[in-house]
Parts: structure tokens; sequence; C-alpha cells
């Protein structure tokens, strides 16, 4: 069995964090669940990024949400398999697209569940600060993130049309036995 953790970036990977972006750009993809990442030059930069997003008074952006990024990392491997974003709460294009967490799995890694997983190791983490539930969003032509979301207890809520892009609304209630930290 693999050893899958979640861990936050950091440069000790920065090398596996480049070859991740390479695979999803030259696949033609998006990071999803990614802070971003397409958009920069080196991987220092995006970490920095990724730290300045989690508390609101160093927060890059203001539209944005404070944000915990993870990694799903093979422990044993020291392989980046996957991308996933838990935002600590909703506001502006993420209250009706974005949601609370966004992820994405390495292009060469995908269909092995990897996903399922690390949205759940999240869901966990953001039951451990205190929300007891989560809006996960996808398209409508994403059929592997529209099961992943399933196969972690979403509840279809409704579409929602941004442009030419029609996303689905899905809820999970988190395991209320999570414990908040603090």
């Amino acid at each position: 069995m693999q050893n899958l953790i979640l861990i936050k970036p950091d440069m000790e990977y920065a090398d596996e964090i480049w070859d991740y972006r390479r695979e999803t750009l030259e696949s033609g993809g998006r990071a999803h669940g990614g802070s971003s990442l397409a958009r920069f030059a080196n991987a220092a930069d995006w970490i920095d990024y990724c730290r300045r997003a989690e508390r609101e008074e160093t927060l890059p952006d203001s539209r944005l949400a404070t944000a915990d990024q993870f990694m799903l990392v093979d422990a044993d491997a020291r392989r980046v398999l996957g991308l996933i974003n838990f935002r600590h709460y909703l506001k502006g294009d993420l209250v009706e697209y974005g949601g609370h967490i966004g992820y994405g799995v390495r292009p060469s890694q995908r269909r092995k569940g990897y996903a399922k997983r690390m949205l759940r190791m999240c869901l966990d983490y953001a039951g451990e600060r205190g929300l007891d539930k989560a809006l996960v969003t996808c398209l409508t032509d994403n059929e592997a993130s529209r099961r992943t979301i399933l196969s972690c207890g979403g509840v279809f809520e409704r579409t929602s049309t941004r442009g030419d892009e029609t996303f689905e609304r899905y809820w999970i209630t988190i395991d209320p036995r999570a414990k908040p930290r603090g």
C-alpha cells in the first residue's frame, strides 16, 4: 500500500512541483487545485504565494479567500501525485463556481483513485478547521471529477453557467466526528 500524505508545498519538493507543472501543461490541461501554479516562473515564487494566501494579513489578492494549498505525495517515492486547495470561506467567484475545494491529479497518475483519496483527506482537514459542509464544483463535461465528488458524498445542488462553461455544484457533508483544530 502506498504511503500517501497531504503536505503543504515546500522547497524540498521544488523539482517535483515543477515536473508536475510541466506534465500538466504539456498535456494541455490546467493545474486545477494548484493556486495558479501555471502562471509562476519558478517553484519558490509559487510556494511563497501559497504561504501568503493562508492568512488575511498576507493575502496576495484581496479578491481571494484565504486558503491552504496541499500536495498529495507518495512519501516513499517522494513524488507529487496531485494538488488540492482548501479555501477557508467563500467569496467572489468561489461562491458560485469555485467552491471550498479544488483539486487536480498529475496526468500520468489519473484513474488510480488519487483524486478520491486526496479529496477525502482534505474534507477531514476542513472538518478539523470547523467546516460542516463543503461546496465542490466541476465542469459538466468532467465525468472523472463528478465521480470523485459523488464517491465522497457529494449531493448535487444545481448547475451554474459562466461564459461558455457550465459547472455542477455539489455539497458534501463533513463527518461530524472530525475534531476542530485549536
